[in-house]
């Protein structure tokens, strides 16, 4: 599901960033409870926020074994639109303890149907392209991205490419999220392949730190 993200900086942007670097061999920096992996982690929910109204978002789930994409917006405006992913867990973007390599942890999905809601009711069923998915997460790289962020600073990538074909070696859509220790999410970028090559479509960076948190609207649930 293609994404465009305003800056915005929230506190739970950590929570997913965090997790990735708990096999990345980084020092352990804000909300420890998720980067040691115990037997028993929590599950639940964390937010992208895009607006400062409280919406558009990416709403993601976790539980003790994945990171899942699950709901994004469909109008910029309309909290009431949006896109899940059909059965909620069908889509899972990183182990929640992942590792780092090149790439490190893999995984392959075979099934990316979402629905389309366009108020809280409504709905209609989606087959994301060719179906099949898969999401890498590659690094640690040293990036400067300016802003308010630090020179070279450690990240790593997830790269989450669909509409695939069966072998998962011919994808025509890439997102990469790029995460950062303390900061959480720092930059996205969308690519599309062409003429065998990804050509890149949009990129975001959040690089501005600004004070103040903005309470997350969703309100069909």
């Amino acid at each position: 599901m293609q994404r465009t993200h305003k800056q915005f900086r929230d506190k739970v942007l950590i929570i997913l960033a965090c997790a990735l670097w708990a096999t990345a061999g980084a020092k352990t920096a804000l909300a420890e409870s998720t980067i040691t992996c115990p037997t028993g982690m929590q599950s639940g929910k964390f937010y992208w926020v895009k607006g400062a109204l409280g919406y558009p978002w990416d709403i993601q789930l976790y539980d003790n074994n994945y990171v899942y994409l699950w709901i994004t917006e469909l109008s910029w405006t309309v909290p009431q639109s949006y896109k899940k992913f059909t059965n909620n867990t069908n889509l899972p973007l990183v182990p929640r303890c992942a590792s780092a390599g090149s790439p490190g942890s893999v995984i392959k999905v075979a099934n990316s149907n979402y629905d389309l809601h366009t108020n809280c009711s409504q709905s209609c069923s989606v087959t994301l392209g060719l179906q099949n998915a898969i999401n890498e997460v590659w690094g640690p790289y040293y990036l400067s991205l300016g802003g308010d962020l630090p020179s070279n600073m450690k990240t790593l990538v997830i790269s989450y490419r669909y509409n695939c074909n069966a072998s998962y070696a011919n994808c025509i859509d890439k997102e990469e999220y790029y995460l950062s220790q303390q900061y959480g999410l720092v930059q996205w970028a969308h690519y599309i392949l062409a003429n065998g090559a990804y050509a890149q479509l949009q990129r975001t960076v959040f690089n501005k730190l600004v004070p103040g948190v903005v309470t997350p609207n969703f309100p069909c649930f």
